[in-house]
């Protein structure tokens, strides 16, 4: 639990530097409470750590964006969603860990998160479309997209 023991969270960030953590506070009410409590379980801040919330204008773009370039899923990944943060900030782009499917290429069964093994639920986002689009991306030199296994 965040709030009754931020150490190990904390202790995660942290590892980072001077960095801050990006979260999408108001992209959905389930979003808005994981926020609100990792807000919580990080205060006060530390100097070497800034919680970031997106802008719900700059959310709202997004999605309007991408659904008009014909991605129609309920909500944007956060992976995405900060890819894209990633594309306006960045002169070079590399994208790790975007990977939509159940098992690597060498067929092994990975997971989906940093804190779960949950398969996402294509009601909520639809991942195949998103890598989909982060593939076109890279054949348009846009970013770098790495498939390789990180370990």
């Amino acid at each position: 639990n965040k709030q009754k023991n931020p150490g190990p969270l904390m202790r995660r960030v942290l590892v980072y530097g001077n960095a801050s953590l990006l979260m999408p506070a108001f992209a959905s009410p389930l979003n808005t409470r994981a926020s609100i409590i990792t807000l919580k379980a990080l205060w006060p801040p530390s100097p070497q750590l800034r919680v970031v919330f997106f802008s719900s204008s700059y959310l709202k773009a997004l999605d309007h964006f991408w659904k008009g370039h014909g991605l129609k899923e309920k909500r944007l990944s956060t992976g995405f969603m900060l890819i894209n943060v990633a594309l306006e900030l960045c002169d070079h782009v590399d994208v790790y860990g975007f990977w939509p499917f159940s098992v690597n290429l060498e067929k092994q069964r990975i997971p989906h998160h940093y804190f779960d093994n949950n398969i996402p639920r294509v009601s909520l986002h639809y991942m195949p479309e998103e890598f989909l689009r982060l593939l076109q991306l890279h054949s348009k030199g846009a970013l770098t997209l790495h498939l390789q296994p990180c370990l």
